[in-house]
């Protein structure tokens, strides 16, 4: 199975949209922040096509 880390969506972001690479650190830490404070305040998130996820207290 392929894996993608953060720095490989970076450089894909720098790639397919001709950004620096400051500016496609920001946009995805922008989407990655965003994704966690959603899921601590009982949030949950659904990309279409891919999954949801949400935090389970057991």
């Amino acid at each position: 199975m392929d894996r993608m880390s953060k720095s490989d969506l970076i450089a894909a972001l720098i790639k397919k949209e001709n950004l620096t690479e400051k500016l496609a650190t920001e946009i995805v830490n922008l989407v990655f922040d965003g994704f966690t404070n959603a899921l601590k305040s009982g949030g949950r998130i659904e990309i279409r096509g891919f999954g949801s996820f949400s935090v389970w207290n057991i």
